[in-house]
């Protein structure tokens, strides 16, 4: 199995494609989920270039350290990652949380990326929702499974019956994760840091994408557009969070062309 070590702790990863003269994509998931979430993207892209997909940690199969679980240590995590497999130059692209990570790493190292892709991001110093603390709270009070079974209630709700092998992932992907977040003695603890008064200061190409439906990211999503120079903004019609999921072949089409268009102007 593919496992890096970073120190500490390994972190798993998978790897699809070929290494050609092109940057490799790096896929980054939300919090709870792991690689699997991107099988479309890995599947697709797989075919012409080289696609890294990688679990942080408490998730997936990477190691599940005691504490160790703010976004400063996510960011490190990822330098230490790419750093560990020799890629020097990289395309990023990160949902969610691990949108949260991309804007963290593209503030402190973006001379190694290529090109920046936040899809229902979120970002330090968004308050994203009351319900985070509220699943932490049951995670201190009820135990982890409690916790999990909660986080099920918020998230899942969103996919019907239409969209019944989203929400059967999803639920897979809950099922392995460590829960050590939110166990974290430290959680609640770390200082919070604030990127949006620092987001203009992202330079690489940046596209940032949103589904209509997802009415807690779309605001954020507009602001980074709004803060972000040349970047490049998509909402896709009739979709939520997951918008990878959700429309997996416009996804793919918009985002080949976006990193075309990168590589053909760098």
């Amino acid at each position: 199995m593919p496992f890096v070590n970073i120190g500490e702790f390994t972190l798993y990863y998978q790897e699809t494609g070929t290494d050609d003269s092109r940057p490799p994509l790096v896929f980054k998931h939300g919090f709870t989920l792991d690689h699997r979430m991107w099988r479309p993207q890995a599947e697709f892209f797989g075919r012409t270039r080289r696609v890294i997909c990688v679990d942080a940690r408490g998730h997936g199969k990477s190691d599940a350290p005691t504490t160790g679980y703010s976004r400063a240590d996510r960011v490190e995590d990822l330098r230490r990652f790419v750093d560990a497999l020799a890629i020097e130059r990289f395309h990023l692209v990160g949902l969610s949380m691990g949108g949260t990570t991309s804007i963290g790493f593209a503030l402190k190292h973006q001379e190694r990326l290529a090109s920046l892709t936040l899809v229902s991001s979120a970002a330090a110093g968004w308050d994203v929702s009351s319900k985070v603390p509220l699943v932490d709270r049951v995670a201190r009070e009820q135990g982890l499974e409690a916790a999990r079974r909660k986080w099920k209630q918020i998230t899942l709700s969103f996919y019907k019956e239409d969209r019944q092998d989203i929400k059967a992932l999803m639920d897979r992907m809950i099922d392995d994760f460590s829960g050590a977040t939110w166990m974290d003695p430290k959680r609640g603890r770390y200082r919070r840091d604030d990127d949006l008064p620092n987001v203009h200061k992202i330079t690489v190409p940046t596209a940032i994408v949103a589904g209509e439906l997802d009415r807690i990211f779309v605001p954020l999503a507009e602001l980074l557009h709004e803060r972000i120079a040349g970047s490049v903004l998509r909402v896709y019609p009739d979709a939520g969070h997951m918008v990878n999921l959700e429309k997996p072949e416009p996804f793919n089409r918009d985002l080949e062309s976006f990193f075309n268009r990168v590589e053909h102007n760098g």
